[in-house]
């Protein structure tokens, strides 16, 4: 969910994005739906159960450097339709563990080091919306503005001011109206989304007497996030209102920024068949992101004359995730085979915004009231064909964690993957197809108001290749 409105910088929407994690990683991972937590012996295991690195006895390396995304997403808004589509290319994971064995006799049967990083989440995506509805944005924005004096009017109030879309009312200086108000208006939007969240992480572990592994993850997110955002409006009825033809509002939002947690995770097998699990990971917290923000403000006018106005905002602020449990239990088939299930808890409204020089009161309130638990399962499975060839297939499920919207699109996500793979003494290759299927609502105004539903389906081809040694 989120809203295009009144210009804000960061807010309650950016601490809600920014604390996703899908969890991409090696094409093994990918195919059997993520579930690998309590399973163990993958690289990208260790960002959702650090104690899955117990279970290796040799060294390994891994690559993914093959993640195809094809993006297509149906956007409805009132009675239209409109449907974009996005490639994206990327590398979404790269890792070494090192294995040593130690011959003692008090139980310890191996430890073990991992270094690499796994793609936590991306955020690719495009689409459009366009109807003719008896309202617009102008609305919003005058009612963001009354009360403030016309010479200190700043961000939107001040580009519609500056180009005649609000005016006082006559007599007043802090109360507005616009031209546009009760007028049938074509509207249009494109949002166009790139970045990514990538995790470095250091991972240490240790095996006890095959019975009870347990592993810490230290991860350093790196964040990148780019938003470009084109809303115009035009008159539908008359040739101009007031002798304005159409405006175009256009927003760049750019975010990056580090940060770092702790994982930890245990899991313990009663019975050569049956591996149980739990993890906890820290909040995330991410210093000093940077937020740049700009806005334009083109205007045409039946004389002839465009007018052009913008600003920009630059700020940094400091971010803190919700807390994350992880439990799992894995069913080991005759050596040949395993079934893997795994539940997340998190609850959004504990993510956190502070600066020293602005308090975000509001907006973490706001936080806490519009996003609550979200709820991810993750269940997969393999089966060894031959000695050498594995299928494998999986489901994610990752529920919404909106807490006011009655919208009939809320963001829950359902993943459906399946894969297969190779395995020799040395050498290793996998290779998965993930279907990521996501229903979502987008405000153009407010969250009041009529909704856009977005309907995203996107297909994932992903390629590892590592060896062991």
């Amino acid at each position: 969910m989120s809203v295009f409105g009144i210009a804000n910088a960061q807010g309650d929407y950016e601490a809600f994005l920014f604390s996703q994690a899908d969890y991409w990683g090696t094409a093994r991972f990918m195919g059997a739906g993520g579930a690998f937590g309590v399973t163990g012996g993958d690289f990208s295991a260790l960002s959702t159960n650090p104690a899955s690195i117990g279970l290796y006895k040799r060294h390994e390396v891994s690559f993914t450097p093959m993640a195809l995304n094809f993006i297509y997403t149906d956007s409805y808004y009132y009675d239209n339709k409109n449907s974009t589509q996005k490639f994206k290319y990327t590398v979404p994971q790269v890792g070494i563990v090192l294995a040593k064995g130690i011959r003692q006799e008090n139980g310890w049967k191996n430890w073990q080091f991992g270094f690499g990083y796994n793609r936590i989440m991306d955020f690719n995506n495009s689409y459009r919306l366009n109807a003719q509805v008896h309202n617009t944005l102008m609305n919003t924005v005058v009612d963001h503005v009354n009360g403030i004096n016309y010479n200190n009017l700043s961000g939107d109030g001040r580009l519609a001011w500056n180009n005649w879309l609000i005016d006082t009312i006559p007599g007043m200086t802090d109360q507005y109206y616009s031209c546009f108000s009760d007028k049938d208006i074509d509207q249009r939007a494109t949002v166009v989304r790139s970045g990514s969240i990538d995790e470095m992480i250091f991972s240490f572990g240790g095996n006890f007497n095959d019975k009870l592994y347990f592993g810490a993850t230290l991860g350093f997110p790196f964040l990148s996030f780019k938003e470009t955002t084109t809303y115009t409006e035009t008159p539908a009825m008359e040739d101009n209102i007031s002798g304005i033809n159409d405006y175009t509002l256009q927003s760049e939002q750019r975010n990056s920024g580090t940060g770092v947690n702790l994982k930890l995770g245990v899991i313990y097998q009663p019975v050569d068949f049956v591996r149980v699990g739990v993890a906890f990971h820290t909040p995330t917290y991410y210093w000093r992101v940077k937020d740049n923000f700009y806005r334009s403000l083109v205007a045409h006018y039946s004389s002839g004359k465009t007018n052009e106005d913008l600003y920009e905002n630059y700020n940094t602020f400091t971010l803190t995730t919700p807390l994350k449990f992880n439990l799992g239990a894995s069913f080991i088939i005759a050596k040949r085979a395993f079934v893997s299930a795994e539940y997340e808890f998190q609850d959004y409204g504990m993510a956190t915004l502070y600066d020293d020089r602005y308090d975000y009161v509001k907006e973490n309130e706001a936080t806490r009231d519009k996003y609550g638990i979200a709820h991810n399962i993750r269940v997969g499975g393999e089966i060894n064909i031959t000695q050498g060839f594995a299928l494998r297939a999986g489901y994610r499920l990752k529920t919404s964690p909106y807490k006011l919207t009655k919208a009939p699109y809320n963001n829950t996500s359902h993943f459906i993957s399946a894969g297969l793979g190779f395995r020799g003494r040395i050498l290793f290759g996998d290779l998965s197809y993930v279907l990521r299927l996501n229903k979502d609502s987008y405000w153009l105004y407010d969250a009041t108001g009529e909704a856009g539903q977005l309907a995203t389906m996107s297909h994932s081809v992903i390629a590892t290749i590592g060896c062991k040694f």
